[in-house]
């Protein structure tokens, strides 16, 4: 019966179309954007814990409060033997000149970082193919070895030159190209993105240079409940080797990497649930769009309403048959926008987007996800089952003796 009113189903089922097109669009777009952002944070490095020295608040020992704490190599070395420790890295920060023939990097942000052979692991950093990362041998055999980030390469191979088999200079001293970095998007880093890092063994520096204080360690760790405890052990070690207060909480500053994961994350999470929000009540108004229809269609179809209930049509008959008229209606609108939703999303992943934003982010991708299929589905039977329900109770209402001296 509904579809008996053929220009008015019509034009619902285009406004049902409508408004899956919008919902799916959006929520596509929004779950594109969550991901793209999700996957830049992870970048940073998965389980990542970056730990430099603090100052003490409280005098103890005889000695006063506000008394630098610089880690050190046994500070390492114990932090090091904690079970929740997957993997950790010294990060010493390498305050020389780099060249490559006659020219120098003038970005004062360019540098390059002594650290051990795991810190790519740590720091979910790839390297080209043809080339490598550090590796424990080079540690051990104290090389003069060198991985260059992003930046650099940029700066002194700006022609696809291969850089591996090459030397740069750091300071005075001369160190072989062993690899070169992927590019990754990253948005959340402890000081500068890794691609404007180089990579040196932190042996070879330890050689050079004799550091007798840590700048920065970095860890990944194997179970985050028990990130609390790993923090409150570190603590004690630091405490216990540098002769200070085991209760004071400033000893070590402590970059909680998955915090802002999560933080970001909520953002989009929120996000998704605006623009959800917004395309629900874009489909309510197609929504009352077809109970309207209905109406009309009940009205017009009262008499027929009347013979079949006199004939021995139930209650529910009448019922299914108006929410399933309804359900129809929805869902062939539905399906009509989830495929135009399709093409958008389709040709939104094909238009090229360059710039430093998207150098730093990466090119967001919208995903018609099966997550956001699903959540278009369940909206649309809601709503096709509340548009028939109603006008369908008035329907299974009708007297049949009243009906059948309808005019």
């Amino acid at each position: 019966m509904l579809f008996r009113e053929k220009t008015r189903i019509i034009l619902t089922i285009l406004a049902i179309a409508w408004g899956t097109f919008a919902i799916a669009t959006m929520l596509a777009i929004g779950e594109g954007l969550r991901v793209t952002f999700a996957q830049t944070v992870a970048n940073t490095g998965n389980n990542l814990l970056t730990l430099t020295g603090g100052r003490t608040t409280k005098s103890h020992a005889g000695a006063k409060a506000g008394i630098k704490v610089n880690l050190t190599k046994k500070d390492f070395r114990m932090i090091a033997r904690l079970p929740n420790v997957a993997a950790i890295t010294p990060a010493y920060p390498v305050e020389k000149k780099i060249y490559y023939q006659a020219k120098a990097i003038t970005d004062e942000n360019i540098l390059a970082l002594a650290v051990a052979a795991n810190y790519n692991r740590i720091h979910e950093i790839a390297v080209k193919p043809g080339g490598r990362f550090i590796s424990p041998l080079d540690i051990k055999q104290r090389r003069a070895v060198v991985v260059l980030g992003e930046k650099t390469e940029q700066t002194f191979f700006p022609h696809h030159e291969n850089p591996v088999g090459k030397f740069i200079q750091i300071g005075t001293k001369p160190f072989l190209i062993i690899g070169v970095m992927q590019h990754k998007p990253q948005i959340i880093a402890h000081q500068a993105p890794d691609s404007y890092n180089n990579w040196i063994p932190s042996s070879t520096h330890e050689l050079y240079a004799n550091p007798q204080i840590i700048n920065t360690i970095d860890l990944s760790y194997r179970d985050v409940r028990s990130l609390p405890k790993l923090k409150e052990h570190i603590s004690q070690i630091v405490a216990l080797n540098h002769g200070v207060d085991f209760t004071d909480t400033n000893l070590v500053h402590f970059s909680e990497f998955a915090k802002r994961e999560q933080q970001i994350g909520g953002f989009f999470l929120g996000l998704q649930v605006f623009l959800g929000i917004v395309g629900v009540l874009t489909l309510l108004v197609a929504g009352v769009g077809i109970a309207n229809v209905m109406y009309a269609s009940i009205n017009r179809a009262t008499r027929e309403i009347g013979i079949r209930m006199a004939i021995g049509a139930k209650t529910q008959q009448i019922l299914f048959h108006y929410v399933a008229e309804s359900l129809a209606a929805t869902f062939i609108g539905g399906l009509i926008g989830l495929g135009f939703a399709e093409l958008v999303v389709s040709g939104l992943q094909q238009i090229p987007m360059k710039g430093k934003l998207i150098d730093a982010i990466g090119k967001p991708h919208p995903v018609l996800s099966l997550s956001v299929i699903m959540i278009v589905i369940i909206v649309l039977g809601l709503i096709g089952l509340l548009a028939g329900l109603f006008p369908a109770l008035k329907a299974a209402r009708v007297d049949p003796a009243e009906a059948l001296a309808y005019e």
